[in-house]
């Protein structure tokens, strides 16, 4: 999700307004990797979701996602070392901060699932928190220097 962030934010609207820009090089593996990387993560979660499977073939099913994540959290890290030094400074700070606010709201959530207010926490929600707050991380930094 921070990927699909970072292409949103930074690389679509310069490329859009100049096409003969240097992320357009970078734009198409992020992208397949992506898609590669969600299409593994789905197909994982599918198949976990059978129950025929045995505990090895599940442990097995449940890594089968991080070598494709690796590569994107690469090419991510690649893509951002290519920005500038105040691009760079504001994707540091919308990290600092989703970073902070998820943990914030995990914690809050776990006080509520004591109060038998929410149900058990899981890997999506927390997915949710991250996304969410390292967007708004990313206007206030934005906001911020403008």
């Amino acid at each position: 999700m921070y990927t699909l962030l970072f292409v949103v934010f930074e690389i679509l609207p310069p490329f859009m307004q100049n096409p003969s820009l240097p992320a357009r090089k970078s734009f198409a593996p992020l992208l397949l990797t992506l898609c590669l990387a969600s299409i593994i993560d789905l197909g994982a979660g599918w198949l976990l979701r059978q129950p025929h499977l045995t505990q090895p073939a599940r442990i097995l099913i449940a890594f089968l996602p991080v070598p494709a994540n690796l590569v994107l959290v690469a090419l991510i890290v690649g893509t951002i070392r290519k920005l500038d030094e105040f691009l760079r400074h504001v994707h540091l700070e919308a990290a600092a901060i989703g970073f902070l606010l998820t943990g914030l709201a995990v914690f809050v959530y776990g006080y509520l699932q004591r109060a038998s207010a929410l149900p058990p926490l899981n890997v999506g929600i927390v997915w949710l928190f991250m996304v969410l707050f390292y967007g708004i991380g990313y206007v206030i930094a934005a906001r911020h220097y403008r």
